[in-house]
């Protein structure tokens, strides 16, 4: 009775997960099993070729009956002997894999049906888990139910990987053995079929023996399936069959255009394009019209380059350094950059190191390094939020121990020139880069405030942050990406429009798929971005952290804000115009002192002004920043911030400050009596 209704149970779980994974793959368009990959071209904001995505390698297809039956029938044995009579998923293969996969207590057999593989190679599904398994099998049994077994079969040997750039039975006959998918002879059907699994780690022109016993197994596969007569599987099995030498496929490629270069543009394309079309993106035959601007990804390739070079020749450095590079991975110095337009988060250039050919790790994406100081701004502006102005003083002597209510661990930062000043204005704390007047300005906003500034700026996605007074002062990691979005939002008065680099996207008969829709939100008030706008271009002026912008020839009107980490292990500068915003960082991949004196100012400034510079000259034009309504000039209290008494003047301490609109205080100051 018992076991009875624990079996009625496990049927009710088993429908209510078929269900649910019934329901997610009638979202993917089926017809996207029947298309042949093609290259899918994608063009820049101008309509320059970048280059192509998928099914670049994809060769001639062929129906199934112009390839050997001896390659089929391998195919099967190998793959899904049970092809023919399930219906999408082989329940008694996923048994009996399970089954040895407990024994061996390791993954050996993972019971995927060709069907399921085809589900798998179309809507790109490449995590490993359940979830992606169990999807797989609804999408599978949805397949069989809208195509035959020999338009499957057809679909899967056209679309198959089999390693070195080969996709489909007919390039990898051609390219291991220089003939035809139907001339196969029975040795060479095996050792194809033989390689599926693995098709790098077995590929006859690298791993010839590995490849001969995968041969070899497959044929011992098709006598016990009875596809094959053990005498016949004898003297195939003594056959070495001959492959055809590496160069001859590469040269093969080249001369038919179908290599191209990897490229940073490419990579975040190809993802951004996953994320938005996954049943459509891996058939290929699209157009994508991308944000990317071929002109100012060529300059921020070339800055980081000349600038990281002739550092490599400073006295002292003592890195690897590029021009010895020769294989494996790189040791040298990377940068990483992104320019993004402030009014749409469109990507205009994506850099993610020295050189994608030696490392195709993208650093501008992936890499979260520490902030440092180029996280103040956002301090300065949460703080702003809650009634500080930039005319105000704070304090700039050491943090007293007890001081930050809130933490017990007596944390007093060093400020970089190991100077201590009493008061300063508050702006001066953000253009001189002052720890310790930083830790209390943050103070004056709340580290919540903080923390939730930081989050809808976009920082640390995915990252844990416990509340902490080092955060103040960048003690947090992030990547160039998320920070260059960070601070578009001062440019456009508190705003900020979420990155994206695909504007449209046509299939291969011209029809649109889907445009890109503007999402942003607010960060901070008008008020409080403009006057960090304002107090960053401050700092790249005359006694600011960036001033060698100016130094350096950059007329047009910007503002930034340098950052560099303990020891010099990573130097940053993001910086804005009117129209664009742009982030660099240099650093090594495995943290270490770049050099002594590597200020951000002083070897990321330099790259940061070669693009800008590049781009005006292309003809972005960087005209003034717009003010937030109206500006009134108010007598305030210098202390609180507050309408001032005759107490505040008898105190000296009123002022006059520029006020936006929006930030206008309404109370008076209780400070002076």
């Amino acid at each position: 009775m018992l076991f009875g209704f624990w079996v009625a149970v496990a049927l009710v779980i088993g429908l209510v997960i078929s269900l649910h994974y019934n329901r997610l793959a009638g979202r993917y368009d089926i017809k996207s099993v029947g298309l042949t990959p093609i290259p899918s071209q994608v063009l820049d904001g101008t309509g320059a070729l970048i280059g192509y995505l998928n099914g670049e390698h994809a060769g001639t297809p062929v129906p199934l009956k112009e390839v050997s039956p001896y390659f089929v029938n391998a195919l099967v044995a190998r793959e899904d002997a049970r092809f023919w009579s399930h219906r999408g998923v082989d329940y008694i293969g996923l048994v009996r894999a399970w089954a040895r996969n407990t024994k061996e207590k390791r993954l050996v057999q993972g019971g995927s049906t060709i069907t399921m593989q085809l589900a798998r190679m179309t809507y790109g599904l490449r995590e490993r888990n359940m979830k992606r398994k169990l999807l797989e099998m609804a999408l599978a049994r949805r397949i069989e139910r809208h195509y035959s077994k020999e338009q499957i079969l057809t679909f899967y040997i056209n679309r198959v990987f089999l390693g070195t750039g080969m996709n489909g039975i007919q390039q990898a006959s051609q390219g291991y053995f220089g003939k035809s998918a139907r001339q196969l002879t029975l040795p060479e059907s095996a050792m194809i079929a033989g390689i599926i699994r693995a098709p790098n780690g077995f590929s006859p022109f690298r791993h010839y023996e590995a490849s001969l016993r995968e041969m070899k197994s497959t044929l011992n596969r098709m006598v016990a399936e009875r596809m094959l007569t053990g005498q016949d599987a004898s003297s195939a099995t003594a056959a070495r069959p001959r492959v055809l030498p590496q160069e001859r496929w590469m040269e093969t490629l080249k001369h038919s255009a179908r290599i191209l270069s990897g490229s940073w543009l490419l990579e975040t394309t190809e993802k951004h394009l996953d994320r938005l079309l996954p049943s459509l993106g891996k058939a290929g035959g699209l157009r994508v019209e991308t944000t990317f601007d071929l002109r100012v990804q060529r300059s921020s390739e070339r800055a980081v380059q000349n600038r990281l070079s002739a550092l490599e020749t400073k006295p002292g450095y003592s890195h690897p350094v590029y021009a010895d590079y020769q294989s494996g991975d790189p040791a040298y110095l990377q940068a990483a950059s992104v320019v993004l337009e402030n009014q749409t988060g469109a990507i205009r250039a994506l850099v993610g190191g020295r050189n994608y050919s030696h490392s195709s790790y993208n650093r501008a994406i992936l890499s979260h390094r520490q902030m440092g100081s180029i996280f103040k701004p956002l301090v300065y502006a949460a703080a702003f939020e809650k009634g500080l102005f930039p005319g105000m003083v704070v304090s700039d002597a050491k943090i007293r121990p007890g001081e930050i209510k809130w933490d017990d661990s007596d944390w007093s930062p060093r400020n970089a020139d190991g100077v201590y000043h009493q008061f300063l204005p508050v702006a001066s704390g953000l253009i001189k880069s002052r720890n310790t007047m930083t830790v209390r300005v943050g103070e004056r906003a709340g580290i919540g405030n903080v923390l939730t500034m930081m989050d809808q700026a976009g920082l640390a996605k995915g990252e844990k942050i416990q509340p902490n007074p080092t955060i103040y002062i960048g003690n947090i990691g992030a990547s160039v990406y998320e920070t260059t979005s960070a601070y578009t939002l001062f440019p456009t008065g508190g705003v900020r429009h979420q990155p994206y680099c695909i504007e449209k996207v046509f299939d291969r008969n011209g029809k649109l798929l889907f445009t890109h829709q503007d999402q942003n939100y607010r960060v901070v008030s008008s008020g409080a971005a403009w006057m960090t706008t304002h107090i960053l271009k401050r700092a790249v002026e005359e006694g600011g952290t960036g001033s060698r912008l100016r130094d350096l020839g950059f007329r047009a009107p910007a503002g930034g804000k340098t950052g560099t980490t303990n020891d010099f292990f990573d130097a940053w500068f993001v910086g804005f115009t009117s129209r664009l915003t742009g982030g660099v960082w240099i650093g090594l991949d495995h943290p270490a002192t770049i050099n002594s004196n590597a200020y951000g100012g002083r070897v990321a400034v330099p790259i940061w002004k070669d693009i800008m510079q590049d781009a005006e000259n292309i003809g972005y034009t960087f005209e003034d920043f717009a003010e937030p309504g109206e500006v009134v000039p108010m007598n305030l209290c210098r202390d609180s911030g507050l309408l001032p008494r005759k107490a505040c003047a008898a105190a000296g301490s009123v002022y006059v400050e520029q006020v936006p609109y929006d930030l206008i205080p309404r109370e008076f100051c209780n400070l002076h009596h």
